[in-house]
């Protein structure tokens, strides 16, 4: 809206200019200084308007929610190995994930798998799950006249989603090994 609203005031300003410079008798400098000057006010207030907003809309805090959550049966790590070659050239790359089971709402088990990098693992003595995290703005904030939506939902969406693992204690293996061979 904040945009638009930009956008109509520069394009009358310009034709205001526009008018003072094509069609105003040039023996009337008065009044064709006064548009144009009152055009570059416009387009000033314009431009402050929206670099204020950006500025306004960078600073809204994003908070962590919890999108869905899924209880598991079972979780397993490993890499999946991706690539690809064309005439001799080309290059294999391999990605950590997490592989579980859940269990559905009718009752069945599916198979899913999400990157290691977007996951926190964290002991619970509860039921083993997966949260789903997103980035949320507060409400209020977006509210503002000065909220610019795009450029907020596009912060939201770079942080996309991460992951919170509860599994049991004890479910982590460690095991050190140095090897002098």
């Amino acid at each position: 809206m904040l945009f638009i609203i930009t956008f109509i005031l520069t394009i009358a300003s310009f034709f205001a200019f526009l008018f003072a410079k094509s069609f105003i008798n040039p023996n009337r400098s008065f009044t064709k200084l006064a548009i144009t000057l009152t055009a570059l006010l416009i387009n000033i207030v314009c431009v402050v308007t929206i670099i204020s907003s950006f500025k306004y809309t960078n600073e809204i805090k994003l908070s962590d929610e919890v999108k869905n959550s899924q209880n598991i049966v079972n979780i397993k790590d490993n890499r999946d190995t991706e690539g690809g070659f064309f005439i001799g050239c080309g290059e294999v790359n391999t990605e950590q994930y997490y592989y579980y089971y859940y269990k559905t709402d009718k009752g069945s088990y599916k198979a899913s798998k999400i990157k290691a990098d977007d996951c926190e693992i964290i002991y619970t003595k509860g039921t083993p799950h997966i949260d789903t995290i997103v980035k949320t703005a507060d409400e209020k904030a977006t509210e503002n006249w000065l909220t610019l939506k795009p450029n907020l939902e596009l912060r939201i969406s770079i942080a996309g989603e991460k992951y919170k693992i509860y599994i049991p204690e004890g479910s982590i293996t460690t095991d050190f090994s140095i090897d002098m061979e």
